[in-house]
């Protein structure tokens, strides 16, 4: 097998081992993907909504440059449960959901473990969420990591139980 064959296996097997731990709420651990935050993202079924919403506001671009940066990238499920008119209303204002992805992206690296060793998450969007600890795991601006750090060549992707709704 080629070296070129052999990394694309490398590739695929760690998307599957990915795909494995975000679909898998209570695991908690490190996978590298060998991909970029944007191409990371775009794997995973589980937050297939935010990486589409990333891409249609010209975040994408930005997230591909080299970071590194740290994602907390609700889920599908967590953008379903958004008070009606909620979403609506952002698609509707694409500034706005600008910056309401923008919550969800901080500059640096944080792992899990790393977040064990703040109290505070600053964003691109300029707001600051707190970040507890519970016997549970760990919660940003009160929305829980889901699964966690699935660690791209830019970054890392934590998936979170809520969209982080920016104070205006």
């Amino acid at each position: 097998m080629s070296y070129s064959e052999n990394h694309n296996v490398t590739k695929k097997l760690a998307l599957v081992v990915a795909l494995m731990l975000l679909m898998s709420p209570a695991v908690k651990a490190q996978m590298e993907t060998g991909m970029d935050i944007v191409e990371s993202a775009s794997q995973f079924a589980q937050i297939q909504y935010f990486h589409t919403l990333i891409v249609e506001t010209g975040l994408e671009e930005k997230l591909r440059e080299d970071g590194p940066f740290t994602i907390f990238a609700p889920t599908n499920q967590a953008f379903n449960e958004l008070p009606e008119g909620v979403m609506e209303g952002l698609l509707e204002n694409p500034d706005e959901l600008r910056d309401v992805l923008r919550a969800h992206i901080s500059s640096g690296t944080m792992l899990s473990e790393d977040l064990g060793t703040v109290d505070n998450m600053p964003t691109f969007e300029g707001t600051v969420f707190k970040v507890e600890h519970h016997e549970q795991g760990i919660s940003v601006g009160g929305a829980m990591l889901v699964a966690a750090d699935v660690v791209a060549t830019n970054g890392a992707i934590h998936a979170i139980d809520k969209v982080l709704l920016p104070e205006n």
